[in-house]
């Protein structure tokens, strides 16, 4: 018996090394791969100004333009209609000049993009933790757009050879992470890139945008499943409403059924149930009592058994049937 064990050992080993260097190459491209899927920027490093401008955090790494993934024209229509559509709602419980900016509110809501607003980039820094990155102030242009290039370029295991530089400009992280839908937990950062051709000055970063652009699908997405489920509801409501009609007719057919076989009864009742009873014991006790009497009686007296036996058989199932019908 052990040699035929001995004789796999090695092809056990082989799978294990096998399954090993799955689990090895799995975790090297979980650190290489991009941190969000979108269209690939280069390779650059972030430079961002904080604290009065006085301190600098650096970033890292493959910069991911995801803004399609957050904020395209079909989610960011939809969420601006779920937003106007609440400011209504609420309108309508207030009067007065209070209703009137809420509405007025809804309107511009449905006007303003977000698309317009901010980009947003992903970037895995150092090949581990990852960042999001929400471009405002100058948006006409992609991020990439804005660094000072290299004249090499980088080889990278998700995107091949890119082109990489540095990016610099006013940066604002968010105090915790962010559970990011699709992405798990994130970093996030809102950036406002150098641009010397830019005559407007942002002095505080908007840090509702932030929340805001990153959570649209996951509203949008709720707000979609609430719908399906209250589209659920009323069709098991209009089902129940089907049911309780079939119900009521069964109801009113039995009623009638019951008048009519009370019509046909010599007391005027009904009894109390219709379905036949089942078979009891003392059933079984009035079925053989005769039929085995009857048999030692023919055994006795010289008559064929089979005789005797089938008389006290009738004779117990005419007792039976007198039973049950009283």
């Amino acid at each position: 018996m052990a040699a035929p064990f001995l004789e796999t050992l090695p092809l056990i080993a082989y799978l294990m090394l096998g399954t090993i260097g799955l689990v090895a190459l799995w975790f090297l491209w979980r650190i290489f791969a991009p941190a969000a899927p979108g269209v690939s920027l280069g390779y650059f490093e972030v430079i961002g100004r904080y604290a009065g401008q006085k301190l600098l955090k650096r970033l890292r790494g493959v910069l991911v333009e995801c803004t399609p993934l957050f904020l395209n024209s079909e989610l960011d229509r939809q969420f601006r209609e779920i937003i106007a559509e609440d400011l209504e709602a609420y309108a309508e419980k207030e009067t007065g000049e209070k209703a009137l900016e809420l509405k007025e509110l809804a309107e511009k809501v449905r006007k303003q993009s977000l698309e317009n607003l901010c980009r947003i980039v992903a970037v895995r820094d150092r090949g581990f933790s990852k960042h999001l990155l929400v471009q405002y102030g100058n948006v006409d242009k992609p991020l990439s757009a804005y660094a000072a290039n290299e004249p090499s370029s980088r080889f990278t295991f998700g995107f091949g050879f890119l082109s990489q530089g540095v990016i610099t400009g006013q940066i604002y992280t968010l105090p915790q992470p962010l559970q990011v839908h699709r992405l798990g937990k994130v970093n996030v950062h809102l950036f406002r890139p150098d641009d010397p051709d830019s005559s407007g000055q942002v002095n505080k970063a908007p840090t509702w945008m932030a929340k805001v652009a990153l959570y649209v699908p996951a509203i949008v997405e709720y707000k979609e499943q609430v719908r399906v489920e209250r589209e659920l509801r009323v069709e098991k409501e209009r089902q129940l409403k089907e049911m309780a009609l079939e119900l009521s007719a069964a109801a009113t057919e039995r009623d009638a059924l019951r008048r009519i076989l009370q019509s046909f009864s010599t007391t005027g009742d009904l009894p109390e149930r219709l379905v036949p009873k089942r078979f009891d014991l003392m059933d079984f006790i009035t079925l053989s009592l005769p039929t085995v009497t009857l048999y030692v009686i023919a055994e006795n007296i010289g008559v064929p058994s089979i005789i005797g036996l089938f008389i006290g058989l009738m004779i117990g199932a005419l007792w039976v049937f007198r039973r049950r019908g009283e």
